[in-house]
C-alpha cells in the first residue's frame, strides 16, 4: 500500500510535468510498445534548429537597417550569449529540480520555475510559486501561437508575391484561406516522432532558400544607402524585438532535453545546445548583413519580398521558402496544443474519446493564429511585437528570476547573480520600450490604412 500511495504520488507529480514534453502522452491513453522512444543527438539536433530558425532569421535584414550594421550585430551577439547562457540555466535547474524531487523525467519549463520559486529561502518567491507555473505556461501558448501566426502570414505574404508573377494580384485575406488546409493538416499532427521528417524537410528547404537569398544578395551592385548605426532611437526596440523573436524556439528546449537519450549529448560543449545555437547564428549574420547591404534602406520585412519579380531563382527561393515555413508550424504548433488539451483535461476530463478531443482543440486553436494574422497583416511589426513581450520572459526573465531563486539555496556566485540582474535588466528595457514602440507603429498602420480605404 504504502508502494502504491508513493507511486501515486510521483505520478501525480510527473502528470503536471509533462504539459508541454516531447512524446508526452497527452490523450490520456496509456502508453504502448515505442510510445516513450528517446531521441538520439541528430533528430534532437534537426528539432534544435528548426526551432530556432524561420521567420525572424528572413527579418534580420530589416534588423540590421533599424539599428545598422554595427550596432545591431553588437546587440545580436549580446542576446544570442544571454539566450544559450539562460538555455543552460533552464537545463541546469531543470536537472537540479528533477533530482530533488526524484522523477523519472525531467521537469517541463512551468514546473522548473515553479518549483525553482518553491525550494527558495527568500519568501518573495515563494509566495508566488503557486501562480508562476501557469503564468509560464501561457507565455509558452502565447510565444507559440504567435510565432505560428507569423509563419502563416508569411505563407501568405510570399505566396501572394509569387501569384503575382503570374500577373494574379489578391489581397492578403483571400491568400490566407487558400493556405489553411495546409496549415491544417501540420497542425493536426499529435506526435513529435512524426514531425521529425518534416522538421528534417524544413531545415534542407529553409538552408536551400537562405543560401539561394545569400547568393543574390552577394551579386551585383550593393545599396548606397547603408549605414553603420542607428538612425532613430525610436526605431531601436523594433529591431531588439525582431532578433529576440530570431530566437524563437526557447520553449522546444525542454521538450528536446527531456527526450534526448544521453543529457550530456545536449548540454557538453559540442552537445545539442551549443552547436545548434552556433548554426543558427552562422545563418542569422551573413543573411541579415548581406540582405542589408544589398538592398539598403528598401530592405522588406522578409527579404523573399525584395527579390525581383523577373529573376530566376525568385520562384525557386519562395516556393523552398513556403514549404520550409509551413513545416515548422508543425513543430511550433505543439507545445502550445498540448498545453491547452492538459488543461481543458484536467478541468472537464477525462474525455471518452480523446482523439476527437484533441483533433477538435487543434483545429480551433489552428483557426486563433489565423484569426491573430489577419488581424496584424504586418510582418515586421508582429514580429517584433511577440518578441518583445513573449519572447523576452520565456529567453530572458524567467530562467533569470528562476536562477535567483535557487541560488539563495545553493549560494552561487557572485558573478552567475550579476549575470542574471544584467539579463533581467535588458530584459525590462528591450520589453517595455519594444511594446511601447509596436503598439504605437501598428495603431499607426491601422489609422494609415483606414485612411486610405
Amino acid at each position: 500500500m504504502e508502494t502504491e500511495k508513493s507511486n501515486n504520488k510521483e505520478n501525480k507529480i510527473n502528470g503536471d510535468t509533462m504539459v508541454e514534453m516531447g512524446e508526452v502522452n497527452h490523450c490520456s491513453r496509456p502508453s504502448t510498445s515505442g510510445e516513450n522512444k528517446r531521441s538520439g543527438y541528430l533528430v534532437t539536433l534537426m528539432h534544435f534548429i528548426k526551432g530556432n530558425i524561420g521567420c525572424g532569421m528572413l527579418a534580420m535584414g530589416e534588423a540590421f537597417k533599424f539599428g545598422g550594421l554595427y550596432l545591431t550585430l553588437c546587440i545580436l551577439l549580446y542576446v544570442w550569449l544571454i539566450s544559450v547562457y539562460n538555455m543552460h540555466v533552464l537545463t541546469t535547474l531543470s536537472k537540479k529540480v528533477q533530482n530533488r524531487l526524484q522523477t523519472k523525467r525531467a521537469p517541463s519549463f512551468g514546473d522548473t520555475v515553479e518549483n525553482a520559486f518553491k525550494m527558495s529561502d527568500k519568501w518573495i518567491f515563494r509566495s508566488t510559486s503557486n501562480y508562476i507555473r501557469k503564468i509560464v505556461f501561457y507565455n509558452i501558448l502565447i510565444t507559440q501561437l504567435g510565432l505560428c501566426s507569423v509563419y502563416i502570414l508569411f505563407i501568405s505574404t510570399s505566396l501572394q508575391k509569387l501569384l503575382f508573377q503570374y500577373s494574379y494580384e489578391i489581397n492578403i485575406q483571400t491568400v490566407l484561406l487558400f493556405t489553411m488546409p495546409l496549415i491544417m493538416v501540420c497542425a493536426s499532427l499529435r506526435k513529435l516522432r512524426f514531425i521529425a521528417p518534416l522538421s528534417t524537410l524544413a531545415n534542407f528547404a529553409l538552408i536551400t532558400g537562405v543560401i539561394t537569398i545569400m547568393y543574390y544578395s552577394c551579386s551585383g551592385p550593393s545599396a548606397e544607402n547603408v549605414r553603420y548605426s542607428y538612425a532613430k532611437w525610436s526605431e531601436l526596440p523594433t529591431m531588439f524585438g525582431i532578433i529576440m523573436f530570431s530566437f524563437e524556439g526557447i520553449g522546444l528546449v525542454l521538450p528536446l532535453f527531456a527526450e534526448i537519450d544521453d543529457d550530456k549529448k545536449f548540454k557538453s560543449n559540442f552537445g545539442v545546445l551549443n552547436f545548434g545555437m552556433v548554426a543558427v547564428m552562422m545563418l542569422n549574420v551573413p543573411l541579415g548583413m548581406t540582405g542589408y547591404s544589398k538592398w539598403g534602406e528598401d530592405v522588406k520585412s522578409s527579404l523573399t519580398l525584395n527579390l525581383p519579380h523577373d529573376h530566376e531563382l525568385t520562384q525557386f527561393v519562395i516556393i523552398m521558402m513556403i514549404l520550409g515555413i509551413a513545416c515548422s508550424y508543425a513543430l511550433q504548433f505543439y507545445p502550445g496544443a498540448v498545453i491547452v488539451y492538459n488543461d481543458l483535461e484536467k478541468s472537464y476530463g477525462p474525455f471518452n474519446h480523446p482523439a476527437i478531443w484533441d483533433y477538435s482543440i487543434r483545429i480551433c486553436i489552428c483557426l486563433v493564429t489565423y484569426l491573430a494574422a489577419s488581424t496584424v497583416p504586418h510582418l515586421d511589426l508582429f514580429m517584433s511585437l511577440v518578441g518583445s513581450v513573449t519572447c523576452v520572459a520565456l529567453t530572458m526573465i524567467f530562467p533569470a528570476l528562476s536562477n535567483l531563486a535557487f541560488r539563495t539555496k545553493d549560494k552561487g556566485s557572485f558573478f552567475s547573480s550579476f549575470l542574471d540582474m544584467l539579463t533581467l535588466l535588458t530584459a525590462v528595457i528591450g520589453s517595455v520600450t519594444g511594446i511601447y514602440a509596436n503598439t504605437t507603429a501598428i495603431y499607426e498602420a491601422f489609422s494609415q490604412n483606414q485612411s486610405n480605404g
